[in-house]
C-alpha cells in the first residue's frame, strides 16, 4: 500500500510538472494504458500514411524492374538496381509497422491505393527510369524530414520526440540521402554515354554491366 501511494504521488507530481490534466493518466483513466508517450501521437497519421506510400513504392519498383527483365530490354544490371530497390522498401514496410506497433500504434493497410502512373512505368527505358527513380526518392525523402521535423526540436514539448526522430535517422534518412548521390551520379554517367551518338549502344551495354557488378 506505502509502494502504491509513493508511486500515485510521483505521478501526480510529475503530472502538474509537465502540465497534464486530468484524464492523461493511466492511474484515472485506462485508456491512457497504452505504449503512447511523448509525441509520437504528433506523428502517428503521417507514419501511417508514409507506411503505405512505402508499400506501394515497393510494387512501383519491382513493376519498373520486371520492365528491364523483359527479352526486349534484357538490361539485367537496370533489373537489378530496381528490384533491390523494391526489396529495401518492402523491408521498410515491415520495419515501419513493428516499430509503430512498439510505439502502441494500430497499422492497418486494407486502404491502401495502389493506383500509380502504371504507363509510365512500362514505358521507361535506361534514363527515364533513372530519372523517374530520382524523383521517387527525393519525393519519400522529403515527406521524412517533415515527420522529422514535426518532432525534432519543436517549441511544444509534447511534440518532442526523440526516439521516433532517430528511428527516422537510422532507417529512413540516411539510406535515402545516399540513394539520391548514387540515382544522380548514374544519371550524370549515363547523360554523358548517351551524348556519344556513335557508341551510344556499346555504352548503354557497358553501363548496364557495370551496375548489373555493383548492386
Amino acid at each position: 500500500m506505502k509502494f502504491a501511494a509513493l508511486i500515485l504521488g510521483l505521478v501526480a507530481g510529475l503530472a502538474v510538472a509537465h502540465g497534464a490534466v486530468e484524464g492523461d493518466s493511466c492511474t484515472t483513466n485506462k485508456d491512457k494504458c497504452t505504449a503512447l508517450f511523448s509525441g509520437f501521437s504528433h506523428v502517428e497519421k503521417d507514419m501511417h500514411k508514409y507506411t503505405k506510400q512505402m508499400l506501394v513504392k515497393s510494387y512501383d519498383f519491382l513493376l519498373l524492374s520486371s520492365v528491364f527483365d523483359q527479352h526486349s530490354m534484357d538490361r539485367p544490371g537496370f533489373e537489378k538496381l530496381y528490384r533491390k530497390i523494391a526489396d529495401k522498401a518492402w523491408d521498410d514496410t515491415i520495419d515501419l509497422i513493428k516499430y509503430q506497433s512498439r510505439r502502441g500504434a494500430v497499422v492497418t493497410l486494407d486502404e491502401t491505393n495502389f493506383a500509380h502512373n502504371v504507363s509510365s512505368l512500362l514505358t521507361s527505358n535506361e534514363a527515364s527510369s533513372l530519372k523517374l527513380a530520382l524523383d521517387y526518392e527525393k519525393l519519400m525523402a522529403t515527406e521524412a524530414h517533415m515527420m522529422h521535423k514535426k518532432i525534432s526540436h519543436t517549441g511544444e514539448s509534447n511534440h518532442y520526440d526523440p526516439d521516433a526522430a532517430h528511428y527516422l535517422d537510422e532507417n529512413l534518412i540516411e539510406y535515402q540521402s545516399g540513394t539520391i548521390r548514387k540515382l544522380s551520379g548514374h544519371i550524370r554517367n549515363l547523360n554523358d554515354i548517351l551524348g556519344e551518338a556513335g557508341t551510344k549502344d556499346l555504352g548503354l551495354q557497358m553501363f548496364d554491366d557495370y551496375l548489373d557488378k555493383v548492386e
